[in-house]
């Protein structure tokens, strides 16, 4: 049975007495009976009941989000999340309320520039949070190891399409070998940022929303919400000013960044074939070739990696050089396998914003440094080795994240 707007705002004012609603609208969505309400005090709150299992799945991992990011913690970071006021059952029905956040989208500004550094600040402040804050259970929690597995797993499953050109493939494979590429300590993330889900007030980040994918892994998960569609006269600054205000030896989450966005185009793809929906292919197929013309002979497009050694090719003279069987080629060759069934990727639901040349971080050798002087963030030689050990390895499945929700501007 849906619940009505009424019923649920009903539900909302008993919970919570001193709640008073001077306007409301229904703001329901597939898997949510939902309504946004306007309180007299001039906040915004939302009253939801899940209607399916995607959604409740959902809203519990936001609302495991909205309690570790409590009021404390919301200080030190400078910006508002959405946070729960109260919960309950009525009858069988799970029902939430949730205090919102106030701000203009990023995305509807004019021109997003001026509100970069903010953004950078929020970021390097989420990131600098002590993990020690996570409660066991209550979000994932991933070691830089387990980061670079889910990388490569993705790129297992984008060749497995054959729909992926050799030469991103090989760039691709160059950094998960990478190793100071991985070099990295793991934060608390919002693990799926996207520029729409910062909310501003004039240029200054006002709030973050959409906490369902928070999780303790890989800082550049959140930055490439920054590197993926800009280009690099605007990310470049950004990330300047990221590892100023975060104080962070983290010299390579620029490339990281760019070759996560990268790999949103991949997992676009997988999520087509696994779909059977041609046009989702089709589209990923584009960017990916855009993506190549992209990065070829474009140093600036560099993931960073060192070049590769020249190697010396040595030809018998003594033999005739119309003789082909005096050549053999030794190396390696890339063979299309056919499509299989693999399970969906997580992160493919939404096509990513990374499309052309413009769309990554300058990557100029002053933002390398040596691994030698990142003090407690170098991976022990042990868990390299591991790292190493793994490139080979195929298939890391992972759960599917359901769509993202469309939250409009309320009144």
């Amino acid at each position: 049975m849906a619940m009505s707007p009424i019923m649920l705002t009903a539900w909302a004012v008993g919970k919570v007495p001193s709640l008073q609603i001077d306007g409301y609208r229904d703001s329901s969505i597939d898997g949510l009976d939902r309504v946004t309400c306007r309180t007299a005090d001039g906040s915004v709150i939302t009253i939801s009941s899940p209607t399916t299992a995607e959604a409740a799945l959902i809203q519990d991992h936001e609302h495991a989000a909205g309690r570790l990011l409590s009021a404390g913690v919301r200080e030190r970071l400078g910006f508002s999340v959405p946070h729960t006021l109260a919960a309950g059952l009525m009858e069988t029905r799970r029902i939430v309320v949730t205090k919102e956040v106030h701000g203009t989208s990023l995305v509807t500004l004019r021109d997003i520039k001026p509100a970069l550094p903010s953004l950078a600040h929020a970021l390097a402040k989420l990131h600098s949070l002590p993990t020690n804050i996570v409660k066991k259970g209550s979000i994932p929690v991933n070691t830089s190891l387990d980061c670079l597995r889910d990388a490569a797993g993705i790129i297992d499953r984008a060749h497995q399409t054959t729909r992926v050109p050799s030469q991103l493939l090989d760039r691709w494979d160059a950094a998960i070998e990478d190793t100071e590429l991985w070099q990295f300590t793991p934060t608390i993330t919002h693990g799926d940022l996207d520029l729409e889900d910062v909310l501003v007030d004039g240029n200054v980040v006002s709030g973050i929303v959409k906490w369902g994918s928070a999780a303790v892994g890989d800082p550049a998960v959140d930055v490439k919400a920054v590197v993926g569609p800009t280009p690099p006269e605007v990310s470049a600054p950004f990330i300047e000013e990221y590892l100023a205000s975060r104080g962070a030896t983290d010299r390579r989450i620029g490339h990281r960044a760019r070759f996560r966005a990268e790999l949103d185009i991949a997992g676009w793809l997988v999520h087509g074939v696994d779909t059977r929906d041609e046009a989702h292919v089709d589209e990923a197929v584009s960017m990916l070739t855009s993506l190549l013309a992209s990065v070829t002979d474009n140093p600036a497009m560099s993931l960073g990696a060192a070049a590769p050694k020249p190697v010396n090719l040595v030809v018998d003279i003594s033999r005739p050089a119309s003789d082909e069987s005096a050549f053999e080629d030794n190396a390696p060759t890339r063979v299309a396998e056919p499509i299989v069934e693999v399970s969906p990727s997580p992160a493919a639901h939404t096509p990513p914003t990374v499309t052309n040349a413009r769309a990554v971080v300058d990557a100029s050798e002053s933002s390398r440094t040596e691994a030698g002087g990142r003090a407690g963030e170098v991976i022990i030689d042990a868990e390299v080795e591991e790292i190493q050990s793994t490139i080979a390895e195929t298939f890391f499945s992972r759960e599917e994240r359901p769509p993202r929700r469309d939250d409009s501007d309320i009144l």
